[in-house]
Formats: structure tokens, sequence, C-alpha cells
């Protein structure tokens, strides 16, 4: 027990990278429909290349989203709508007119008697009570229509077919108002208008909840079969042309069949498959990375993040493929390559993104289509963003994706139909749409840099800008050390250029190595006058740990400018777990006989971990020291060169670092011919 435990401890590194995959496996089985799939692949306009196909049983023949969508536009076509007669705001109605014409008369005076008063009050109210009868509400459904359209109108829980003529809309029935009042000739006709106006209710309106139902109960009586193929009824034959109504009844026996077989005991047998399909997919990947890509496999969060971009791609694309597969090509899927080139290698990005077609394949509509479209699409997406140096590198991505599309959809139907007479301008809408969302890699981009600690090209360039705040604030107080800092990323990406690595990084890194000697610009010789050294003032002790502290001063500058990680390792590995030689020796010949602390003069680490962070350290080293050579010539560049490179190795610095002898004898003829340019010497020529 006590074996199997320790093992385990020792091995959780690549349990946890198992456990990721299993996970993924998992997740992609879970939102996997669990319906059997249809064996055939067939479309429209191409010949069906399987065996004569025999009706395995009785089925009906679909229809099409576009006959059953006809229907019931004919339908509703000639559909009576339901509108219901507001009583109590007509009865409401009539009080407000009485009351209105009682508050009206008072104001007018008494011109007339009460006679006259009673009069003109039963004038408004035989126009009120003949328009009454029916002031309709406007609505959609009646808008437009001529006058003999009919509605169904319920009236004390009875329905009565009238037409809309018979109807007043409020303007009709003002203008009617209107028209009897000057018939009368009444002096106080203003008054009596201002009556009638203020007191007509639109009574007549639309019954939400009834038409639902109507239309509801109209709309079932639509079948959405149209025929029956019996069981051992020939298909379709071998050869023979997939026209639109033969892809109807495939289509039929297509959707039937998958329906029975998930409905029938045979799902867990299903279940398996795709358990079984899915399984070999994602192994296949682990073991690509675990032998072809060791970089990336090394590190769980790399895995993690194909694993993640994977799943979520999948996990977007299943939900399009149940509920809109109308929509399957506006999904930007060459996104997936694209954040992991960005983030890991290409090649890397190629496979997984073949793996994830495969995946998606098992599903998605036109699958050989789908599948040879956004394969080229992905290759062209991968080749043509780069490792994203630059901005426009995505956009151009997305240019070339979108062209790759349509050259792939104006071929698939040349090949489908002979002609492009039936090309979709909706459909390339569609696949301009997918093109666009690419860009959505920024954002993306940026939440994964913060979600997995790791940079891309972009964020290195910004990085690397000199008008970076904490690169400006190195320049001016510590102008000498900035100047270093310039030579040693130049030397550390003109080393990663030749050998192999990320120049960039090596670049960005170097520039940042030594801002903590801001803290103290002037006990570094690179930033003293002549004629003054303040290390003259203090002991060898205080001026090593000055020295070394630089370091530690950098690592929290650094942190409080939210300098990423990885540029700060530059910053603790640049002088590894050295001694600062000269303040020891120093140190030891002052007190001879005496044991000297060598952990006041020594660097604490960790030593370079990587081939950017090894390279840095050796161009630091060589740069700092070649500008102490007296009258530099080529001879004494190529023996500093060779001394100090020996001596790291000899120190044991470079053992944690990737870097082997071969690309140590590179970097060694690299730092000597930049060297030689920098101090302007001539290389010597063979006689």
């Amino acid at each position: 027990m006590n074996n199997l435990i320790s093992k385990l401890q020792y091995n959780y590194y690549e349990l946890l990278k198992i456990f990721s995959f299993a996970l993924a496996v998992f997740v992609v089985v879970w939102i996997s429909p669990r319906e059997s799939r249809f064996k055939y692949e067939f479309q429209i306009g191409k010949p069906w290349n399987h065996k004569d196909l025999i009706a395995p049983f009785d089925f009906s023949i679909l229809k099409t989203p576009q006959q059953i969508e006809k229907e019931k536009q004919t339908l509703l076509a000639n559909y009576e709508p339901y509108f219901y007669y507001d009583a109590k705001s007509t009865e409401d109605g009539r009080k407000l007119l009485i009351n209105s014409f009682v508050s009206g008369w008072k104001q007018i005076g008494t011109r007339g008697d009460a006679t006259d008063s009673i009069t003109k009050l039963q004038t408004l109210l035989s126009i009120y009570d003949q328009v009454e009868k029916g002031i309709v509400r406007m609505h959609p459904s009646i808008e437009g229509k001529s006058p003999d359209f009919r509605i169904k109108l319920i009236k004390k829980n009875k329905a009565y077919e009238i037409r809309l003529k018979d109807l007043y809309t409020i303007a009709d029935a003002n203008r009617y108002a209107a028209k009897v009042i000057r018939s009368i000739q009444d002096p106080d006709s203003i008054m009596l208008m201002k009556t009638i106006a203020s007191s007509l209710i639109q009574n007549v309106i639309y019954d939400e909840n009834k038409n639902r139902i109507a239309k509801k109960e109209l709309l079932s009586q639509i079948l959405p079969t149209m025929g029956l193929i019996q069981k051992g009824e020939l298909v379709i034959s071998q050869g023979e042309l997939v026209t639109p109504k033969k892809y109807q009844i495939l289509n039929s026996l297509k959707q039937q069949y998958e329906q029975e077989m998930g409905e029938s005991a045979s799902w867990r047998y299903v279940l398996l498959g795709i358990i079984l399909l899915n399984l070999l997919l994602f192994y296949t990947e682990f073991l690509f990375l675990r032998i072809f890509k060791r970089t990336i496999y090394n590190q769980l969060k790399h895995i993690n993040l194909i694993l993640l971009t994977q799943v979520s791609l999948v996990l977007v694309s299943e939900l399009v493929f149940d509920h809109f597969p109308q929509w399957s090509y506006l999904i930007p899927y060459t996104i997936l390559p694209i954040m992991i080139a960005a983030f890991l290698d290409r090649g890397a990005a190629l496979v997984v993104y073949l793996i994830t077609l495969m995946i998606l394949g098992f599903y998605a509509p036109n699958s050989f289509e789908f599948f040879y479209t956004q394969f080229i699409a992905g290759f062209v997406a991968v080749f043509s963003v780069g490792n994203l140096s630059r901005r426009w590198h995505l956009v151009r991505a997305s240019l070339l994706v979108f062209v790759t599309y349509i050259v792939v959809y104006l071929g698939m139907l040349l090949v489908q139909e002979g002609s492009l007479k039936s090309i979709s301008f909706q459909f390339i809408a569609m696949l301009s749409g997918s093109s666009l969302l690419i860009l959505l890699a920024f954002p993306f981009i940026f939440v994964y840099e913060k979600l997995f600690g790791m940079l891309t090209q972009l964020t290195l360039l910004e990085l690397s800008n000199t008008n970076n705040p904490l690169l400006r604030e190195l320049a001016e107080k510590a102008p000498g050390t900035f100047q270093h800092s310039m030579q040693v990323a130049n030397l550390a990406s003109e080393v990663l250029y030749v050998i192999g690595g990320d120049a960039n990084l090596a670049r960005t890194g170097a520039l940042y190595h030594d801002i903590g000697k801001m803290k103290n610009p002037v006990y570094f010789v690179e930033n003293q006058t002549p004629g003054f050294n303040p290390h003259d003032e203090l002991s060898y002790e205080e001026s090593a740990r000055i020295i070394v502290g630089h370091v530690l001063d950098g690592i929290e500058m650094a942190r409080k400018a939210n300098i990423p990680e990885q540029i700060i390792d530059f910053i603790r590995t640049h002088h590894g777990t050295r001694r600062v030689e000269y303040f020891y020796r120093l140190e030891k010949k002052l007190n001879p006989g005496v044991e000297v602390d060598p952990s006041v003069f020594t660097y604490h680490g960790p030593r370079p971990f990587s081939i950017e962070t090894a390279v840095v350290m050796m161009a630091d080293s060589v740069e700092a020291a070649s500008r102490s050579i007296s009258e530099p010539d080529e001879q004494k560049i190529n023996d500093l060169v060779e001394m100090i490179v020996d001596s790291l190795v000899e120190n044991n610095q470079l053992d944690n670092a990737p870097i082997t002898f071969n690309q140590l004898t590179k970097a060694k003829k690299v730092l000597k011919k930049k060297l030689l340019h920098i101090h302007h010497i001539r290389i010597a020529y063979p006689d």
C-alpha cells in the first residue's frame, strides 16, 4: 500500500495530465447525441454510391420545412382573427359623455332651456350608440386588409362574423359624429364635438388568448408527412441520382432510423461506440503531444489550454448542430488552431484541429462537405496567421479564410450541380460572418493570457516597446544599464534566431533583466561617472549586498508594474547562483585566514531553466565583460566568450536548461561575431 502511495506521489503530475484528457473525453461524450448514426452519406445532385437500399421498415415521407411553412402561410392567409366587444368600457364611455355634456353645458351659460339641453344630449347619445356598436382598435392582423375582410367578434359569449367595413375606426367615428352635428346646424356644435370626441372608446379589441388557441388548433391540422414507404420497398438503386424527391425520402428514413435506434435498447451500444471513438481520438492526441511535442506535453497548463479550447468548440458546435443546424457554418471553427498556434505551436495546432474536426464530423450536417471545408480553412488560417506577432496577421487570416470558404463553396457547387445557378448569397453571408468572428481571437487571447499565465508574441512586442513606463524609467534613472540591456537583448535574440527558441521572449526578458538597478544606479559601473565610485565608502559585504540585491529589487518592481512571470523569470535567473567574485576575492584578501561567508556574496538563483533564460545569462555575462577589455580585438573577444561560456558550464549554471553542446558552440560563434560588430573590430582575413 505504501509503495502504491509513493508511486502516485511520484507520478502525480503525469496523472493530472491523464485526468485532464479523461475529463475532456467525459465532457465530449456527455454532450454527444445518443442517437445511432445513419451509415450512408448522400447529397442532392450526386449519385447513390452505395448498394441498392431497401426499406428496413415502414416509414413516412416527411415534408420539408419549406413545404410545412408554405402550408402554414396558406392556412393563416385565410384565417379570421378573433376580436372581443368591451361592453364595460362602452358603458363607461357613455357615462363620461353625459358628465362631459353637463359640465360643458354649464360653461356656455343659459342660452337654451332645459328642453334644449335634453335634445342635444339625446343627439349625442344617439351618435354615441351608433358608432359604439363597434370601434375597432387597429392590430397588425387587420392592417392593410380590404373592407370586406371578415373577423369574428365575440359579444356576450357568442361569436359573430362581421366585415371590417361594418366597424368604425376612431377616425371614422369622429368624422361620422362631426357630419351629424354639422347637419343639425347647432350654435353649440364646437362644444358638442369636443364632448363626443373625448368620450369615444375603442371597444372592438384583438383577443390575444383566443387567437393563440385558435391558430394552434388550425396549424395542428398540418400533417408532417406526405406519403408512406413500405418495408421491403426499393428506396434507391446504386448509381441512381439523388434528386430532391429522393433526398427527402432518404432524409426521412435517416431521421426515423436514428429515432427508432435511440428509443430502443441499442442506445447502450451506441453510447459505448461514442466512448470508444472519442477515447481513441483523444488518446491519439495524447500520444502525439507526448512523443512529438514534448515541450508542450511537459507543462500541464499547455495541455489544459488545448483541451479547454477544444472542448469549448465542440460544446458550442453540438448546441448549434442540435438546435440551429442551418447556422452551422457561422461558427468560427478556425479560432481553435489560431489560438493554439498563437500560444504554443503551429504543428500541434493543426493536429489538434484535425482531431477536433473528426469529433465534430460525427454529428455535423453533410459531414464530408463540412470536414473538407473546415480542414482547408484551418490550414490556411494557421499558415497565414503565423505566430501572431502583428495584429494585422489576424485580419489577414480572416480575409484569407473567407476567400478559402468561397473557393471551396463554389467548387462544391460545380461538383454537385455542374453550375453556379443555385448559388446562395445568404450562405456566402454566413461564411463571411464566420470569417469575421475569427477576430474574437483578440479578446480570447487576452483572457487566456490571464487564465493560463502565458504570453503571445503580441504581448511580448508591447512589453518590449522602450516607451513602456518601466523601461522609460530605466532609461532616465540608469541610462548605462538601459544601454547594456539593449545590447543584451540584441545579442540574445540573434543567438536564438540561429540555435532555435523564442527570440522575442528572450529579447523582452533581456530588456527587463536589470531593472532592479534603478534603486541604486550609481553603484553599478555602467552608470558611474569617472573619478567617483560609491563602493569606496562601503565594506565589501555591503557592496555585495547591493549588487546581489538588484535581482530581488527587480522582481519587486516588475510585480508592482504587473509584468508577467515569464519575464520576471529572466530577472531571477540572469545571474543564477554565481558569486560576486570581485568583492568576494577582495574580502578574502582583506581577511586572510578568516572564513568568509560565501552566502553574502552569492546570488539567490534559480539557475536558468529554459533555453531563452540560458542565452540571456550568456549574453549578459559576455556583454558586461567585453566593456572591461582595453583595446579589444578579435582574439580578445574570442578568448573572452570562450572563457565566460565555459565557466558557466563548469559552474553548473546551465545544467537545468535544455541546451545542447552543439547549440552552445553555435551560440559562441554568434556572440563573438556580434561583439566584434559592437566594438567596431574588423575581422582578420586569412592571407
